[in-house]
């Protein structure tokens, strides 16, 4: 009945309790389609030694690095499940996640996508933040522009015949491929919702987060919100557009502030 897809990349210290997180689901009815993005340290082994034990996993490797998204749609082009679950390295499910996301689509049949809260952890499983979204497809739609995320990447479940309707993630985004489909899927008059559980844990160790990444965070946003406005056109979403855009043009040295304070932010609330 579901797909779950994990890529990953050099995550040996971090991949245990991810991997566990979903084989340890309430929820026993899936398949967990695993891609090593050309791992260099011993990803690779501990993903076999998985594959070994547990029959419900399918690895897949990329014997170069090919990036998540074209990772991702690796795994969803194999993918039999009616639903999709993702999940990154890293992370944890609570053991009730994919058992809770099915009850909803099952009840909730114009929903697409859903999503979870989340708290965020650090190396020591210690919370240090929370993570909310819109709750209700309406919430989701008039606030699409107007943040970097209306829904959580790796809580995700979606229906695979979204996939169907619209095609998989677009490649020509290495990050902000989610708010691309989020926007892509809205456009098609197609519902997202998120739960207000905590069903997940996502890791904020700060690796990776860097000016350059955020920078291209920024002008990912700014082309995706760009490409969808006369779709969604509204005077909230034209300024929301607008003003995403003076991110782009922002000093390094401002871009490094924002950065300093939004991982502060998140430790903080």
């Amino acid at each position: 009945m579901v797909s779950v897809v994990l890529a990953v990349f050099n995550e040996e210290q971090r991949l245990d309790k991810t991997v566990r997180s979903i084989l340890e689901q309430t929820f026993k009815n899936f398949e967990f389609i695993i891609i090593d993005d050309g791992s260099t340290d011993h990803t690779l082994k501990l993903l076999k030694e998985y594959e070994q034990r547990d029959k419900r996993i399918i690895l897949l490797i990329n014997h170069e690095n090919l990036g998540l998204t074209k990772s991702i749609n690796k795994g969803l082009k194999i993918a039999r499940g009616d639903y999709i679950a993702r999940i990154d390295g890293g992370d944890k499910a609570h053991p009730d996640r994919i058992k809770t996301q099915i009850e909803f689509m099952e009840n909730n049949p114009a929903v697409y996508m859903v999503g979870t809260f989340a708290y965020w952890i650090d190396n020591t499983n210690k919370i240090i933040g929370r993570c909310r979204f819109p709750i209700e497809p309406e919430q989701v739609r008039k606030k699409i522009f107007g943040q970097t995320s209306v829904a959580l990447h790796p809580s995700l479940l979606i229906r695979r015949a979204l996939f169907a309707k619209i095609g998989l993630f677009d490649e020509r985004y290495k990050t902000s491929m989610e708010y691309e489909l989020y926007h892509r899927t809205i456009s098609n008059n197609l519902d997202i919702a998120n739960i207000p559980d905590y069903l997940m844990y996502i890791l904020r160790d700060n690796k990776g987060v860097s000016v350059d990444k955020i920078k291209t965070e920024f002008i990912n946003q700014f082309k995706i919100r760009s490409r969808y406005l006369f779709s969604m056109l509204t005077l909230c979403n034209v300024y929301n557009t607008v003003f995403s855009f003076i991110f782009i043009i922002t000093p390094t040295f401002i871009l490094r502030k924002i950065v300093d304070v939004r991982i502060n932010f998140t430790k903080s609330t």
